[in-house]
């Protein structure tokens, strides 16, 4: 039977479609929760009613994109169990529910996120209750967040399951050494707060474009100053994310070094067009921080009722420096000089726009904000196409995924000669199958050759506390085994 081909897109282009615009939307969640709050708090403790309106339209403008990215999600999903079978077949079964938890926050937020909107104005006279209630949205995001994030993760580093045609750890339906794989740390931190620094730049590029268009002297200083906290917000978070890159540039080179190397020297699916779309990201991000730096420089004397210490940035944009001269090292020298020419240029371009402007952001924010929006559309979609496919790491693939524990209650279809076979008590195992099944489940089996002899009642005894599944008699023939230095 063929599969379900989408026409004129195709397969890859319709997943990636859908991938890239929930992305773009989905991301600013996090982000404009954070802003939003942070907006009220400035406005109820300063009293400049200005911040509070300007938080109840982004709050607006987040309910707006909030839902539209929870419809592209669903036709991702969609797109996915349909036109790749196999794959979202394995997905499902290793997080089973972690998808149900996922899809459980989604509706919650949704309702929440809309009440806390609409219930703005009833609720003046219980700010503190009403701020503390959009406060929680920000926490309620990262948990939603976190738990996609070990789901993305498991694509670009399985971890512990590579070898494995099931996962099944601890809860059924949860895979949990999957789900906590090695790149899911590194991959939540640099999200959130990549989304902050995007959720903050395309604000305060919104405010740009309000300032194009209003006439008013009056309405001209509130959009320059809440474009100025949106700044402000967006640039300490793009501030600290080169640290976290740096670690999880390690990460990826350790865990998934095909994934890295693609980056690094522009192979495989990275290239669209002749184009190495990890250098453009990389050129856009240092862009970015060129005109930040301008900016920043340019307004630093300005009185404010925020503001970063000029000590921190210096110091965060030597890091900028060292980081780019890593990737130099690794890449090549002609990265390097690139990033730091587009770092001069985006401060020259910066300086020049305010300069132009007579003291007015509103072009610098417009440039931040759409700088930002590609910077996310083109690392969503260098990180997705780095890795290699799942087809190629996974030799049960083939086929739909059935792994055996839960074949039982997967609606799937199954002749009566399978169903015997999955229903039969395993063959007993030898202490050599035992070593092969059980202690590659974690690492390699050169692991095992490093430890001495007369160690091994103890390690068997960690490794099972661990989570190698042995009962007593099998671990006795093991650590019998090991001891005697028997092959394997």
């Amino acid at each position: 039977m063929n599969g379900i081909e989408f026409p004129y897109l195709g397969a890859k282009w319709t997943i990636g479609s859908f991938a890239l615009a929930h992305t773009s939307v989905a991301s600013l969640a996090i982000g404009v929760a954070f802003v939003v709050t942070v907006a009220q708090i400035i406005a109820y403790r300063s009293r400049i009613y200005r911040y509070d309106q300007f938080a109840k339209r982004c709050q607006f403008f987040h309910v707006c994109i909030y839902n539209v990215g929870v419809v592209l999600a669903i036709g991702l999903i969609f797109s996915l169990s349909g036109l790749y079978p196999q794959f979202w077949s394995q997905l499902f079964t290793h997080f089973f529910w972690p998808f149900i938890v996922e899809e459980f926050l989604f509706f919650l937020l949704a309702t929440t996120l809309t009440f806390h909107y609409f219930f703005w104005d009833r609720m003046w006279g219980h700010k503190k209750l009403h701020i503390t209630l959009g406060a929680l949205l920000t926490p309620m995001f990262l948990l939603q967040f976190y738990i996609i994030n070990g789901i993305g993760s498991f694509m670009l580093t399985p971890g512990f399951g590579e070898s494995e045609a099931s996962l099944f750890r601890g809860i059924l339906g949860w895979d949990a050494r999957a789900f906590y794989n090695p790149s899911f740390l590194m991959l939540t931190f640099h999200r959130a707060l990549a989304n902050v620094s995007y959720a903050g730049f395309f604000l305060a590029g919104w405010c740009g474009v309000q300032l194009y268009l209003t006439h008013d002297r009056a309405r001209k200083e509130h959009y320059e100053d809440c474009g100025r906290l949106c700044f402000y917000i967006g640039f300490t978070a793009f501030l600290s994310l080169p640290v976290i890159g740096y670690f999880y540039a390690h990460v990826l080179m350790k865990h998934a070094s095909e994934a890295f190397w693609n980056l690094m020297l522009g192979q495989g699916d990275i290239m669209v067009g002749g184009v190495d779309t990890w250098w453009l990201k990389q050129l856009l991000v240092a862009l970015m921080l060129g005109s930040s730096l301008g900016y920043f420089r340019y307004t630093l004397r300005d009185p404010a009722p925020f503001t970063l210490p000029g000590i921190m940035v210096i110091s965060v944009a030597v890091f900028y420096l060292m980081f780019y001269v890593a990737m130099g090292m690794v890449m090549t020298w002609r990265f390097f000089w690139w990033m730091l020419a587009a770092v001069a240029g985006g401060a020259a371009l910066s300086w020049h726009m305010l300069s132009y402007g007579r003291g007015t952001a509103r072009a610098v924010y417009l440039f931040l904000g759409l700088l930002a929006f590609m910077t996310v559309v083109l690392g969503g979609y260098a990180r997705e196409a780095s890795r290699p496919r799942f087809v190629q790491r996974f030799s049960h693939y083939d086929s739909v995924y059935k792994p055996t524990e839960r074949q039982p209650v997967l609606m799937l279809p199954i002749t009566p000669e399978e169903l015997e076979t999955v229903l039969a008590p395993p063959p007993p195992m030898g202490p050599a199958a035992l070593i092969q099944s059980e202690c590659a489940r974690c690492h390699t089996l050169d692991r095992v050759r490093h430890y001495p002899k007369q160690d091994w009642e103890r390690v068997v005894a960690q490794m099972i506390v661990y989570g190698a599944r042995l009962t007593t008699e099998q671990a006795q023939s093991v650590t019998a085994h090991l001891s005697a230095g028997e092959p394997y």
